[in-house]
């Protein structure tokens, strides 16, 4: 309070005795300046007339102490204050002005007022002094946080990454970058496509797309990437996304391990698999083959023509077994590899109703096929696509009752071809539907499983899908109430050549073949067949005996095992090719992976059959 009379003071401490307000007397504007200088104000009473120093001055230099910047100012006066000198007042920072004689409760409420707004802001920059420290300290912890994450990830001993949406790196550790034999900066310039194997970068793509959509929360697989020096090493690779507030993906997170070692002695286990295999399916072969003997011997007498049929079911049901147990194993560790070619829809339809077709006749399902006028043709493999095609046929057989309906619809949408497989059968219940593409999942079944599968055809139908870029779903509306596998690829352009890469050569030529087989039993049916088909024949059960037939008898085609004592296959291959190069070698054998028809094309054989032989194939090769 500044006024230089001492009773206008004493009155308006009198005022303001209620308000719980410390009141300080400066006589004169100097006064009050000394009294400012050594403690805080939250406001000024002050009045206007003074000697000296008037009320206007006093203000002035009050408010060039920082400290006094924004306190509220009242001007109390008992003379009259022109509009002019008012003006002059509030731009020296005057909030008000009051008339002497002063109300007592004009002065006390805006006075309160003022006390009350001093208050808060003390608190609120007391606050704020409390979260600026808060925050600094928060900032200071988080620092080190990260410094010390940073260190862990950067010293762990598996690879960690980050990358952005489109694929390209961002952080990568020293983990990652020993594995791959890059520096950090070199890899900071490359995208993940750049380091995997083409083979895997559509199933990668496809499984990175079901977790960004929600689909799956994270994906775990087995795959390989491609060093700086152009060697491959195998990971086991975690992937994820972080998100942002709304839930959307902003950046890529993988983390690997090198599983090099272990994936090789999972490739000796594959080995010996596939080495079962081929012992499996040599016994298997002669019993196909004296099926077929048997059912083109006795006719269609109704007393044997069942058990015939029972042989060529079951003999072909144990080595589809066989292939999905295969494709299990190479699928896991990323070994299959596709051989594309543009193929018409229709061709691998038919294809797949063939193999199909005698399950479901056997259990009178009545089959429909629909598709569109417009051919529609699709890069692909026509083994797997086929495979995929024929395994969703055989479900729907399996799971519908004899004498249902199984239909397979074929149409163009939004540049995909869309193939559906649906039927009256079984259904799906609403706890199976999500899982019924995992691996070893299956649906309700009887007692009698003598058509049962693994519960794997469709995890493989899926997963060679997407290794096509496209993909698979299933629907039904419960159980009893059929169900609908839904197969999406996308279209090829037109391609001239297709339909001359589909045709099929005309049957009917009659060729000298020679069987080379050490089963005998295979050998000698197998000749039994292709004899009584029209051709003239030979058999040799070594390679020696071949190596004379061969000389003797001049065979057009030579079906080879390969699996020969004392002299391999691939090497009596070579021998017989240097005494004729104009004979074509076929080759016959229990191992079917890719990298043994790979070997067998390179030792000449201009065909590779997996035992128990496909008569169709083999006709096809020999019609060609």
């Amino acid at each position: 309070m500044v006024d230089d009379q001492p009773a206008r003071l004493l009155s308006y401490e009198a005022i303001l005795s209620g308000l719980g307000v410390e009141c300080v007397r400066a006589l004169s504007g100097r006064q009050a300046l000394e009294r400012l200088l050594k403690q805080s104000f939250a406001v000024i009473l002050l009045d206007v007339s003074m000697p000296e120093m008037d009320g206007f001055e006093t203000a002035r230099l009050i408010r060039q102490h920082p400290r006094y910047e924004r306190t509220p100012i009242i001007f109390i006066t008992g003379v009259h204050v022109s509009e002019l000198d008012q003006l002059k007042g509030y731009e020296l920072g005057a909030i008000d002005y009051i008339a002497v004689p002063v109300v007592p409760e004009v002065l006390r409420s805006k006075v309160a007022v003022l006390v009350e707004l001093h208050q808060r802001r003390s608190e609120l920059e007391r606050l704020n002094l409390t979260l600026a420290a808060t925050r600094e300290e928060l900032r200071a912890q988080h620092a080190e946080s990260e410094r010390r994450l940073l260190a862990i990830i950067e010293n762990v001993p598996v690879g960690v990454a980050f990358a952005d949406m489109s694929g390209r790196f961002q952080y990568v550790n020293r983990a990652w970058c020993d594995l791959l034999g890059y520096s950090a900066e070199e890899l900071r310039t490359l995208s993940w496509t750049d380091i995997t194997h083409p083979d895997e970068i559509e199933y990668d793509r496809a499984q990175a797309a079901r977790v960004a959509s929600g689909e799956l929360s994270h994906y775990l697989l087995e795959k390989r990437y491609v060093r700086k020096d152009g060697s491959v090493v195998w990971v086991n690779l975690y992937g994820n996304f972080v998100l942002d507030d709304a839930g959307r993906p902003i950046q890529g997170v993988g983390v690997c391990i090198d599983v090099t070692g272990r994936h090789l002695e999972e490739r000796r286990r594959d080995e010996f698999l596939a080495m079962l295999a081929h012992e499996l399916r040599n016994p298997m072969a002669p019993i196909r083959n004296a099926a077929e003997v048997l059912a083109q011997r006795l006719g269609r007498d109704a007393r044997t023509q069942p058990l015939t049929d029972i042989l060529k079911r079951q003999t072909t049901q144990l080595s589809r077994l066989l292939d999905d147990l295969l494709d299990v194993a190479r699928l896991t560790h990323g070994r299959i590899e596709l051989h594309r070619e543009i193929l018409p829809v229709a061709t691998c339809i038919e294809l797949a109703i063939e193999a199909a077709g005698p399950l479901i006749r056997e259990r009178r399902h009545r089959l429909t096929v629909t598709q569109t006028l417009q051919p529609l043709s699709v890069n692909a493999d026509r083994t797997r696509l086929v495979q995929c095609l024929s395994n969703l046929l055989t479900n729907a057989a399996h799971y519908t009752e004899p004498g249902g309906d199984i239909a397979i619809r074929a149409q163009a949408r939004d540049g995909k071809a869309v193939i559906e497989v649906a039927d009256t059968g079984a259904g799906l219940s609403a706890e199976l539907l999500p899982r019924v593409f995992d691996p070893f999942v299956q649906g309700e079944r009887s007692l009698d499983r003598a058509q049962g599968g693994l519960g794997i055809g469709l995890s493989l139908c899926r997963r060679l899908i997407e290794m096509h870029g496209g993909g698979v779903s299933a629907q039904s509306e419960g159980l009893g109430r059929g169900s609908v596998f839904r197969l999406e690829l996308p279209l090829a352009p037109e391609h001239a050549d297709a339909a001359a890469a589909t045709a099929q050569a005309s049957p009917g030529a009659k060729r000298r073949i020679l069987v080379v087989d050490d089963n005998r039993d295979s050998a000698d049916t197998l000749a039994m067949l292709l004899t009584a088909e029209g051709h003239s024949l030979r058999t040799a059960y070594s390679a020696e005996s071949a190596l004379e037939q061969c000389a003797a008898f001049h065979p057009e085609v030579v079906l080879l095992d390969i699996g020969l004592p004392r002299i391999s296959g691939y090497e009596l291959a070579g021998r017989l090719l240097a005494q004729d190069r104009s004979m074509r070698l076929i080759a016959l054998t229990g191992y079917g992976q890719a990298e043994d028809r790979s070997r067998s094309a390179a030792a000449g054989f201009r065909g590779h059959l997996v035992k128990p032989v496909d008569l169709r194939e083999l006709d096809s090769y020999l019609a060609q």
